[in-house]
């Protein structure tokens, strides 16, 4: 992803708490996607940028 640091970190903690919110709240989040899926791109995020995660206090067990 291009684009300065602080926008860069700003964008994937946007994607993290996005897809942590959607599989937390399967009911609620519905249309968007399955649960297993949105875990999926969690962990994904998770496992490329490690650091913004730990900014945000976010693990691999944060979707459940």
């Amino acid at each position: 992803m291009n684009g300065r640091q602080t926008i860069r970190e700003a964008i994937i903690s946007r994607k993290l708490k996005h897809w942590q919110s959607v599989a937390s709240y399967p009911k609620a989040y519905s249309h968007v996607c399955p649960p297993w899926r949105a875990r999926k791109n969690f962990w994904r995020l998770l496992a490329m940028y490690p650091q913004v995660a730990a900014k945000l206090g976010l693990n691999e067990t944060s979707v459940y």
